[in-house]
This record gives C-alpha cells, sequence and structure tokens, in this order.
C-alpha cells in the first residue's frame, strides 16, 4: 500500500508521541524504557560499547568509586611461640587505597533529515516507531564509540567540535606505548609485527591485574588484524588455515584479538600532529569490563517538518560520557606516533 502525505504525517505524528513524552516546556524527552532501548540500540553497530560496561545516569555526574587492597593482609595468628596473639589496630591493620573516576557528560547533537519516501517505505516494512529509535540510535552510536575512543582535550574546537569535548580511551590509558621514533617500544616495520606489540603491551600492563586472559581484548585496526592472521597462516598450522579461510577468532597468549571498524578512523588532526597524541593507528589491550559509558537518561527527539522540502527533520540531544575504572589497567600502542617524552 502506498500512502499519500497525509497518512505519513498521521503516521509520523502518531510514532513520534509513542516514542516521547513532551513536557511542560515542549521538549521531546524520550520516555525511560524508550531512552533504556535507545542505548541498547547505540550499540548494534558498534563493537567496543557493546563490551564495555554502560551505566545508567539520573544525573549529569556520576563517580566510579574503587577499592583495592594491596599486598598482603593475611597475619599468623598465633605468636613465636605458638600462643594466641591479638592484632594490633596500628600496626598490623591493612590498608585499603581509594580512588574515584568520574563521569561529566557533554551535550551531543545531531540533525537527522528523512524524506518522505524514505519513510514511506520503512513505514512498509515495519513499525515506524521502531524505525525512527533504531535510525536514530545506531548512528549516535557508531559516532559516540568514535567520541569514547579518540576524545581528545588537547585538539582545538574548531578542528573538531565533538573530540574536543572530553579525552576518550586512548588517551585515559595509564600506560602508553610507540612505535616510532630512536625511544620505540616495538618496531611496527619487523616482519614480528604484530606480534611484537602485542608482546610489548602484555608486558607494559601491571600484573596484579590480568588475572584471566580470557577477559582482556586487543581491540585493533583491519591492517594489524590482516598482518596478525597472515602470521598465523605462514606457520601452515590448522589454526593458520582457519585464521586464513575463516572468520573465527584469532588469539595471542589466550588473549583475543578483534578487529574494530571504528579504529579505522583514527583522527589526525587534519595533518597537525602536534596537537594530537592520537595520531596514526592505535592497538588497545583492555579488560572490557574496566571502561565504563554512560548516557544522561533525557534523551530528546524534536520533530520540525520542512513541508516545501517533503522532508522531516528531528534534532536529536543527549549527554554522555566515557571514562576507566581504572586507567592503570590500560595499555594503549600508538602504531605511528613518537613517544613525546623522547
Amino acid at each position: 500500500m502506498v500512502l499519500s502525505n497525509a497518512q505519513l504525517l498521521g503516521r509520523l505524528d502518531k510514532a513520534i508521541k509513542a516514542i516521547t513524552e513532551v513536557s511542560d516546556l515542549g521538549d521531546a524527552i524520550l520516555q525511560p524504557e524508550k531512552a533504556a532501548q535507545f542505548v541498547r540500540e547505540m550499540q548494534l553497530a558498534t563493537r567496543i560499547l557493546p563490551a564495555a560496561r554502560s551505566v545508567v545516569m539520573q544525573a549529569k555526574q556520576r563517580d566510579i568509586d574503587r577499592i583495592s587492597l594491596t599486598g598482603r593482609i593475611l597475619k599468623s595468628g598465633k605468636d613465636a611461640g605458638g600462643a594466641h596473639q591479638d592484632l594490633d589496630a596500628a600496626t598490623d591493620s591493612a590498608d585499603p587505597s581509594f580512588a574515584t573516576q568520574k563521569l561529566i557528560t557533554n551535550e551531543l547533537v545531531a540533525l537527522i533529515s528523512l524524506r518522505d519516501d524514505t519513510l514511506r517505505e520503512n513505514i512498509e516494512r515495519g513499525n515506524l516507531e521502531q524505525t525512527l529509535l533504531s535510525l536514530f540510535a545506531e548512528a549516535a552510536g557508531r559516532d559516540f564509540e568514535e567520541y569514547a575512543v579518540f576524545g581528545d582535550e588537547n585538539v582545538a574546537f574548531a578542528d573538531d567540535d565533538v573530540l574536543s569535548l572530553s579525552d576518550g580511551w586512548v588517551r585515559l590509558a595509564a600506560q602508553k606505548l610507540y612505535g616510532v621514533g630512536g625511544d620505540q617500544d616495538f618496531d611496527p616495520t619487523a616482519n614480528t609485527f604484530p606480534e611484537n606489540m602485542f608482546q610489548a603491551q602484555l608486558d607494559a600492563l601491571p600484573k596484579k591485574y590480568f588475572s584471566n586472559p580470557m577477559d582482556w581484548v586487543y581491540f585493533v585496526d583491519f591492517t594489524t588484524d590482516d598482518a596478525y592472521r597472515d602470521i598465523l597462516k605462514s606457520r601452515g598450522t590448522q589454526l593458520g588455515d582457519r585464521a586464513q579461510t575463516e572468520r573465527s577468532p584469532v588469539y595471542y597468549k589466550g588473549i583475543r584479538v578483534e578487529y574494530c571498524p571504528m579504529l579505522e578512523r583514527t583522527p589526525t588532526m587534519y595533518g597537525n600532529v602536534d596537537d594530537d597524541e592520537i595520531f596514526g593507528r592505535v592497538s588497545l589491550l583492555v579488560n572490557p569490563a574496566n571502561m565504563v559509558w554512560g548516557v544522561f537518561h533525557e534523551v530528546q527527539v524534536e520533530p520540525e517538518r520542512e513541508a516545501k522540502a517533503r522532508r522531516t527533520d528531528f534534532v536529536l540531544t543527549f549527554e554522555g560520557d566515557m571514562q576507566y575504572e581504572d586507567p592503570n589497567a590500560a595499555v594503549v600502542a600508538l602504531i605511528e606516533a613518537e613517544n613525546p617524552a623522547a
């Protein structure tokens, strides 16, 4: 059935009302269940966001607290002579360490224009409400993942008005390795690359965090993933055959190596390398459970009709941020960057 414009607009109005809650101020705020659906849909077209830990933010700032006990906490319950021994709180108490990371959201907006014929085709395939949410959320999710990975406060706002808002997971990682210059940590031109890089990252990871290799991931770009599969293929083993003929997961010393399409978007600051620590290709060795991101629950979707153009514009507004629970438990290799401290 081909819908007339009047029928199309009627369904569009009904769908917008179904997914939004209009406040006294006229703001189109997603209802709580729709906001949660929006966040879930954001993860569908991404690799890192679904693996990382998302949190619900009822305010624009949220603390991520952690507590740890380091060193030995056990004491002998007997003294040297075998008699009962009381513990002294002043000298025998284990000292916990506390730290807090903060999620502080920044406002992100998008203008999405959908022509009537595009909407009409989507209506005929299914639910318009779901179509609208999916279109907004999947596109926003891809861009938010880029922001979460490559955010860099050193970037000038005029050069990139999104990435400059906050530091992302690459900048926030406490352990950084460099592949260029006299003080390089690994050589990306060697025939052992990327194994030499993976090993350098593993060596740089504080081992107190590394209890289960299966919890960890190397997130890499296509070139790195492809080079590692070629190394495995060259060994002439059954594993190498599968790496070449199938798209099965590959591992380095028990750690999964995963291609992340978003790492193809690596910013180069338009050639101005001096202002951008995240120049070139990167590899992240992380435990995704240590990566935290959140979206403030007041997600807005506001429609505006452009009748002459037979088009409806939608303004999407949401606030989000990202952080590590512990930045020390993340190792980033900047494959094409030189150590700025060298």
